[in-house]
């Protein structure tokens, strides 16, 4: 069985705004039904593993594989524990069924920093503890890291959100996709835009930009030492409301599965 995903040239326009916050705008919903379902290949087979056993930062890591081999891809929620929308997609999709290869999926990295509802955990800022050219810094940031080798993914996807939008506001770097140079960032913001950003929201279209492998974040360390063709997803707290956020989180991670192959996708305009 194929399935199908539609994009339209002008993207859909729906959602309202009241009060200063937008509405939950209409998302792809032809991509995320192929997500949910099964193919007719069958039911995948799901693992659940813990990382970091016994100790303080103990956290949950769920195994995806599909009937079919292809590539693995490996999602992070909660790498920042106060940014709930990533957290909340990263366990959502724990449910999902790709059609090929495997999926990955840590909701709450770091765990600490999640229960807390706060950015940093014990040890500080668990993404700036991937240096170039030595081991993670912290117990967590090796736990993490030696979960990333086990699983050696083609595909590392980490899930964000700040507060301002990238460009417009100083210091913030939201509605951006920053990608390793193997990536398809470009391919992905394009595609949000279509079908995930309305109209009346032109300064949330998202924008592209391709990392320095040279940086201490998970997904830089997964694209420089792994090659693995690596995303980290921003939207922004500017205007929206969680509903929003947690839409077009979950519509990029379905995205990224469909252009790494983990979902049969068909593109009719």
């Amino acid at each position: 069985m194929r399935r199908r995903m539609f994009l339209t040239a002008g993207g859909v326009l729906a959602g309202t705004v009241t009060a200063g916050v937008v509405s939950r705008p209409s998302a792809n919903e032809h991509l995320l039904g192929a997500a949910r379902e099964p193919n007719s290949a069958g039911e995948p087979q799901r693992v659940t593993e813990t990382i970091l056993p016994g100790t303080a930062h103990e956290t949950q890591l769920y195994e995806v594989d599909a009937p079919q081999t292809g590539p693995t891809a490996m999602v992070f929620g909660g790498v920042h524990g106060d940014e709930r929308s990533g957290i909340d997609v990263a366990h959502e999709i724990t449910d999902w069924s790709p059609d090929a290869g495997t999926l990955v999926v840590v909701p709450e990295t770091d765990r600490v920093a999640v229960d807390n509802d706060e950015r940093e955990g014990i040890d500080g800022d668990l993404n700036r503890q991937f240096p170039t050219d030595s081991e993670p810094v912290s117990e967590l940031a090796r736990g993490i890291w030696n979960a990333v080798e086990a699983h050696d993914p083609d595909v590392v996807l980490d899930l964000h959100r700040s507060l301002g939008i990238y460009g417009l506001h100083r210091e913030y770097v939201g509605q951006a996709i920053f990608h390793s140079p193997n990536a398809h960032g470009g391919a992905l913001a394009d595609a949000l835009n279509d079908d995930g950003v309305p109209w009346y929201l032109p300064l949330h279209r998202f924008t592209a930009r391709e990392t320095s492998l040279s940086g201490s974040l998970l997904f830089q360390k997964a694209a420089r030492e792994l090659e693995t063709s690596a995303y980290l997803f921003e939207t922004t707290e500017f205007l929206l409301d969680r509903e929003t956020k947690v839409d077009l989180t979950r519509l990029a991670t379905a995205h990224v599965l469909a252009l790494h192959g983990l979902l049969e996708v068909e593109v009719v305009r």
